[in-house]
């Protein structure tokens, strides 16, 4: 049967059972015999699925039991035809009506057993009989087709993600257990190739950056010499599809944000590296890391990460004077009295945060700065405070204030 008709069959209102049904004994295929045998089955049938999902003795139970039957037949009529009706009269010619529903829940049984999502990971699931009880109400068959095309091309990418893994040195077992997204790994192997070379690999967030700071700096024509060189001599036929539109996908949409080489590397990786695959995602709280992604904050905090020093280093740019981690107390003063004549622009260090700090560590240092300055407002900018004493004392407890000798 043609795909057309088998869309027709598809959005017909009536169930794809009773269509047959009607077209087998309007073209002398089914038998008055058959549909005697029909009427006799049925009830068995509806009793057992209501005893089955609810109750043999209340008629709504047996009502939806009834549904669910008809259902169930038209699921493995609809698909084993193809929508051909008279391929399906004569499958109702030769089962029984118990058989035809059997076969409908077998078929849901099978799409229950694939994956819902592409994880490379020990999916957690329901309960059959669950998934039953609802699947089994659903009248439009292309609700199955949907969920059936969806969870095959799942069962695809979470081969491909498995295969590609070794690409990079990475069992299945160890893939299960880190329980990622299928095609983040085939995306994270195929651009480690590309841009990296074959024996390229990525095993956390400092090569990421890496790669990506190598591919920016490449020039538009060699960007593109490098994705037409992935060689996919050895991949499996069957990821074919899979592999293309995840090349296309970096096409489309990774390789434009690399094109900007005014974007932090920082901000590249951290809006990246969700949709690859990296070992280590705790890599960006080591200087390293810092280092590589930010070269103005690690020049500036000197490797200091301690809140004290960088409420220090944010008071400083906050004032216009040269960046420190630790100030003496004569500079600390210089500094409030500057404020108190010209304003506490503290929005100049949110500013440098958002423009130089590492892309994960801004979040936090953005809050703990407002936490500083609400409550430096109090301190800083108190008249009344005339020889300066609340207003250092402030300072010591959340800065690196050095007393002068005596």
């Amino acid at each position: 049967m043609t795909a057309s008709v088998y869309d027709i069959a598809l959005i017909d209102n009536r169930p794809f059972f009773e269509s047959a049904l009607r077209y087998g004994v309007q073209k002398a295929i089914i038998a008055s015999s058959k549909i005697a045998a029909i009427e006799t089955e049925a009830p068995k049938g509806m009793v057992q699925i209501a005893e089955a999902f609810g109750s043999k003795y209340l008629r709504p139970e047996i009502e939806l039991a009834r549904k669910r039957i008809v259902n169930l037949a038209s699921l493995y009529l609809i698909e084993t035809s193809k929508g051909d009706l008279e391929l399906a009269a004569k499958l109702i010619r030769d089962n029984t009506f118990l058989s035809l529903s059997r076969g409908g829940s077998g078929l849901l049984k099978a799409l229950f057993a694939m994956p819902e999502y592409a994880l490379l990971g020990r999916e957690t699931k329901g309960k059959v009989e669950d998934f039953l009880d609802a699947w089994s109400l659903k009248e439009k068959p292309q609700e199955y087709r949907n969920a059936l095309e969806h969870r095959q091309l799942n069962a695809l990418e979470i081969q491909a993600g498995y295969w590609f893994g070794e690409w990079l040195g990475l069992t299945p077992s160890y893939l299960q257990d880190e329980d990622v997204e299928a095609v983040g790994v085939v995306r994270t192997a195929l651009l480690a190739q590309m841009f990296g070379g074959p024996d390229a690999t990525i095993e956390n967030q400092i090569q990421f950056a890496t790669l990506l700071e190598t591919i920016r700096a490449m020039t538009p024509a060699k960007r593109n010499k490098a994705l037409a060189s992935a060689d996919l001599s050895e991949v499996p036929p069957a990821f074919l599809p899979v592999v293309q539109r995840v090349i296309d996908e970096i096409k489309q949409h990774d390789l434009p944000l690399l094109q900007n080489k005014t974007t932090p590397l920082a901000q590249l990786v951290f809006a990246l590296k969700e949709r690859y695959y990296l070992g280590d995602h705790e890599i960006e709280d080591t200087s390293e890391y810092d280092a590589l992604v930010s070269k103005e904050w690690t020049r500036l905090t000197k490797g200091k990460i301690d809140v004290d020093s960088l409420m220090t280093l944010f008071l400083c740019i906050s004032a216009g004077v040269p960046p420190k981690t630790t100030l003496t107390e004569k500079a600390a003063k210089t500094i409030i009295k500057q404020f108190r004549n010209d304003g506490f622009d503290h929005a100049l260090a949110t500013a440098w945060i958002k423009e130089s700090a590492p892309h994960e560590k801004q979040e936090g240092l953005l809050e703990d700065w407002d936490n500083f300055v609400e409550e430096a407002n109090q301190y800083l900018l108190d008249d009344w405070d005339t020889y300066l004493t609340g207003a250092i004392r402030f300072l010591t407890m959340h800065c690196h204030i050095q007393k002068a000798g005596k």
